[in-house]
């Protein structure tokens, strides 16, 4: 079994728990009595002719590859994350394998109301995407490669229905034809192969150029170099993901300047 159908593996039992505590119809009377955001995290990493790259920067204690990470304090790392310009943060909530938590959203949004937060985590139920919203997330993450294109297509929809942007990820051309299904309007591309965990920047190059001018395109993983920036901004993206350069970065404020300045 490959990491990732282990992590799935694990989150559905994560789900089957959630519903125990709080069912279905509850949950989701619950998220439709919310007000909306406006889609306010479409509107923050859309970039304009001119600009530098927009920036989502990304909470997170461990990976299933490195490990824990370095031990931080969220709520402070958030402070310097909303201080130095980050456009949004990336939160990430799967407990098993990264070591996250729901209860780190709740508190980010707590600390920053008006900074735009996306959930990322593996969703693949609609009680997930019910469940982002009432976190208050402005916009979740769906990841092609575990996901049919019937049900990227029905999440898409229902969060975009609860005004929830979707980053749509995806990995390959295979995962690109689900995007083009669903109709995402923001997609991400991952630059780690799933198969090797190789990351290669060329993976954004190369998707991006099969890519509609229309869509909003944020490249994620391995993204630490000034090298890097200027090939990613060579090709039209309007945004990066980063998390672990920054995260163990000495200074990781004069790392996010570092980012926005290119």
């Amino acid at each position: 079994m490959s990491i990732l159908q282990k992590i799935v593996e694990a989150k559905k039992l994560r789900i089957t728990e959630a519903k125990k505590k709080l069912p279905f119809d509850r949950l989701k009377s619950k998220a439709e009595s919310l007000s909306d955001r406006q889609f306010i995290f479409y509107k923050s990493i859309k970039r304009h002719q001119g600009e530098p790259l927009k920036l989502i920067a990304e909470i997170k204690k461990a990976s299933p590859l490195k490990g824990m990470l370095k031990d931080y304090d969220i709520e402070k790392m958030s402070d310097i994350y909303v201080k130095y310009g980050a456009d949004a943060i990336s939160v990430i909530t799967e407990e098993d394998f990264f070591s996250g938590s729901q209860d780190f959203l709740v508190r980010i949004r707590k600390r920053h109301p008006y900074i735009p937060i996306l959930r990322k985590d593996f969703i693949f139920d609609e009680y997930q995407i019910y469940e982002s919203r009432v976190l208050h997330a402005d916009a979740i993450l769906l990841i092609a490669k575990i996901l049919t294109k019937q049900t990227g297509k029905l999440l898409y929809e229902l969060s975009k229905s609860l005004s929830m942007d979707v980053l749509f990820e995806i990995h390959d051309e295979e995962d690109l034809e689900k995007a083009f299904f669903a109709q995402a309007d923001i997609i991400g591309i991952n630059n780690r192969d799933l198969k090797t965990f190789n990351v290669n920047i060329n993976t954004t190059v190369r998707l991006k150029e099969q890519i509609p001018e229309d869509k909003i395109v944020v490249s994620e993983s391995g993204i630490s170099e000034k090298s890097q920036i200027n090939e990613l901004l060579k090709c039209g993206i309007d945004a990066i993901l980063v998390g672990t350069s920054i995260i163990l970065s000495d200074n990781p404020g004069e790392k996010i300047k570092e980012f926005k300045s290119m």
